[in-house]
């Protein structure tokens, strides 16, 4: 009789080890992503890089568009969770906003991303997918001070007060023209967006601020700055650089108009974040923060950076 009962645990351990072993076929995996803003132009770049993984690996994959709205991306998050997807990702629009969507996954046992942006209790997710905000902003500063001889006055356009690039990017980008005279003269957010940083370089241009460089936290921004001080004749006094090498950006840098911009490589930030999360659907062991570089693109060398 004891022979027995050890014989049916030994099969009934060996039948858990067997499982655990077990990897679970790419079709089956469901993974649910919410991102910030889907008409933003460098997450459409990282969101394309993520379906184009997702369909050569097979697994099925639903992006979901906050609309800038964290408490959206918070209900996307629960809802994912609701309907039994394996794993899920966010891309915050804010560190705080959407720090309650990383509790729902961790309270639901659901294993969590975070994309390109990280959260306040980002401890609590499994990994961070993206690359190091500072570091963006450190060598955008240090192309400014290259090009301007170490001295001028900085109007400032800023993503969504809050979130982890704006926050990053602007204390890289002090600590780089710390060096240098620099006085920032102005600084707003733009919210990512192309219109809204137009409309205020338009405005603090008709208000005569005094300011000879345009610092953007993203190429969208970077490029409605542009069309502004384009459209006010202001070429010759006022320099645009920018962030995140999106394909019009590199053209304007091709063309002399815009100064500089920075490549965040957001191909490589989407197909990692579909790998990542393929690991931990499979119950694999992944790295707190998987980074990816980023590096300075001047005129002389962005042709490398245009398809």
């Amino acid at each position: 009789m004891k022979r027995l009962i050890f014989l049916f645990a030994a099969m009934a351990l060996f039948s858990l080890m067997a499982q655990a072993g077990e990897k679970k076929d790419p079709k089956d995996i469901r993974i649910g992503v919410s991102v910030q803003w889907l008409n933003d132009t460098y997450i459409r770049l990282a969101t394309n890089a993520m379906e184009k993984r997702a369909k050569e690996v097979g697994v099925t994959l639903a992006i979901l568009d906050g609309e800038g709205r964290p408490e959206k991306q918070v209900a996307q998050i629960e809802n994912l969770i609701a309907q039994d997807y394996d794993v899920v990702g966010i891309n915050p629009h804010s560190m705080d906003g959407c720090a309650p969507a990383i509790d729902a996954a961790a309270r639901a046992g659901v294993p969590i991303f975070t994309l390109i942006q990280v959260v306040k209790n980002q401890e609590k997710a499994n990994t961070y997918v993206g690359s190091d905000a500072v570091e963006s902003g450190r060598i955008q500063g240090e192309m400014i001070y290259k090009m301007t001889g170490g001295k001028g006055k900085i109007a400032l356009i800023m993503g969504p007060i809050g979130a982890d690039a704006q926050i990053g990017r602007k204390k890289g980008l002090l600590e780089a023209l710390a060096k240098g005279n620099y006085e920032i003269v102005v600084e707003e957010t733009g919210n990512w967006q192309r219109d809204q940083a137009q409309k205020l370089v338009e405005n603090w241009i008709q208000a005569d601020m005094k300011f000879d460089i345009i610092a953007g936290q993203n190429d969208n921004m970077a490029m409605g700055a542009l069309k502004a001080v384009e459209d006010a004749g202001l070429t010759d006094t006022i320099k645009v650089w920018g962030i995140d090498a999106t394909q019009d950006a590199c053209r304007a840098v091709k063309a002399g108009r815009l100064m500089g911009t920075v490549f965040q490589n957001a191909e490589e930030q989407g197909r990692k974040a579909i790998d990542i999360a393929v690991k931990l659907a499979q119950g694999e062991s992944v790295a707190p923060y998987e980074l990816v570089p980023y590096l300075p693109v001047y005129q002389a060398d962005v042709d490398q950076y245009m398809e």
